[in-house]
């Protein structure tokens, strides 16, 4: 079968936030690779191209309410892939995750009110909670035996002066895939406190093969879900997102909010939701997107650390983005990224606005073809050989 993502795609020129963005926004050369903005180097599911098209030709674009068949189409998704029960009616719309996350925050919780993330973590959790007045309670990830766990200490801790915890669910950035016991210790802390839980789950349609995500709302069925088919059809820019919110008097304020930010889907996202969530073609073709992510994701962790050892990578066990410690080469964060984009000539995604334990880190997105991961690795090979003393310990 015909690879999926090392097929030939030039997005340059085409109004990219990844690759054009780098001129328009941060004035860099197109020699500069980027590898951090999270979308995927890849056509959408033909299926999706193909109903886009159909509703594109009846030329009629007027204002558009989500549609029950989306709605449904997102029950059938959640029943077949994630083994829980949604009810239509509890599914709303939302023109994205983070704004549909802003929306809740907004709805169910006051200025002042506390609310938990577990840092590193997606910075917009960090800005719109700062954002929205509300105190930002942080109970950071903490590195096990060479990956991220929750430190359930500092979660209660943290809960006890709490509103509402954000959980990213598969992570972002280190990769985790949470178990069925992380997340039921995870509800009983919020039950224990009385906090509402929101699980942002965007990147679970791209949990790898080899790992199982587990759908908090089937576990407790007062968690508020947040999701899309986005990430996983790769169709961020259609604004297709969605809140999943079984409990009626939370869902009666958020749409409060929505109508007062009048938000309503385009034609085009209804569209994408019901072709990706309800066309076999679409979900066969997901299927091979997540195993060649995860060849990618060990071929990528095997390059660094055979290549660059004295990089730290944490294999993720979902989507496309691997985080990576930078520490060994002793630079600060305005060091690394001069480093990266003026003589590396790459371009990642930062670690400090992940939070202050992502200080050394960055974010490398493996979306892409494989001539392009290893043009980046020789970029680093390279440059680190250059520029590093012959003991190998400072960057000169």
């Amino acid at each position: 079968m015909r690879s999926i993502l090392h097929q030939t795609l030039d997005r340059t020129g085409t109004d990219s936030v990844k690759w054009d963005g780098l001129e328009r926004w941060f004035r860099l050369k197109s020699d500069v690779l980027p590898l951090w903005v999270a979308d995927i180097d890849i056509r959408t599911a033909p299926a999706i191209s193909e109903a886009l098209a159909a509703r594109a030709a009846t030329g009629e674009f007027g204002y558009t309410l989500f549609s029950r068949e989306a709605q449904r189409a997102v029950s059938s998704w959640y029943g077949r892939r994630h083994e829980t029960e949604v009810d239509p009616n509890h599914v709303l719309f939302s023109n994205g995750v983070v704004p549909g996350l802003t929306q809740i925050v907004e709805a169910l919780t006051e200025t002042g009110d506390g609310v938990v993330i577990q840092s590193p973590v997606y910075p917009p959790f960090h800005e719109l909670v700062t954002g929205l007045g509300r105190e930002l309670f942080d109970a950071p990830l903490e590195q096990v035996d060479g990956r991220f766990e929750m430190d359930f200490v500092a979660l209660e801790e943290s809960m006890r002066q709490a509103k509402l915890f954000l959980l990213c669910s598969p992570h972002n950035p280190v990769g985790r895939v949470w178990t069925e016991e992380e997340l039921q210790r995870v509800i009983e802390l919020a039950k224990r406190h009385d906090v509402i839980v929101v699980a942002d789950e965007i990147h679970a349609d791209l949990t790898f093969p080899t790992q199982r995500h587990v759908a908090l709302n089937r576990l407790d069925s007062n968690v508020i879900t947040v999701s899309a088919p986005s990430k996983a059809f790769n169709i961020a820019g259609l604004f297709a997102s969605y809140i999943i919110c079984p409990d009626d008097v939370w869902r009666k304020r958020i749409i409060q909010v929505q109508n007062k930010h009048h938000v309503l889907p385009t034609p085009f996202a209804n569209t994408a939701i019901v072709a990706a969530y309800t066309d076999p073609r679409a979900e066969r073709w997901l299927d091979q997107l997540r195993a060649e992510l995860e060849e990618q994701a060990d071929y990528l962790v095997g390059r660094i650390q055979e290549s660059l050892p004295r990089l730290t990578c944490f294999r993720p066990e979902a989507s496309y983005l691997l985080w990576v410690d930078f520490a060994a080469l002793g630079l600060t964060p305005d060091e690394r990224k001069k480093w990266l984009q003026q003589d590396v000539r790459l371009f990642l995604s930062p670690g400090p606005p992940f939070g202050i334990s992502g200080q050394t880190f960055e974010r490398i997105n493996f979306g892409t073809r494989r001539a392009i991961l290893d043009e980046a690795i020789e970029r680093l090979v390279r440059q680190i050989g250059e520029t590093t003393q012959p003991e190998g310990n400072a960057f000169v």
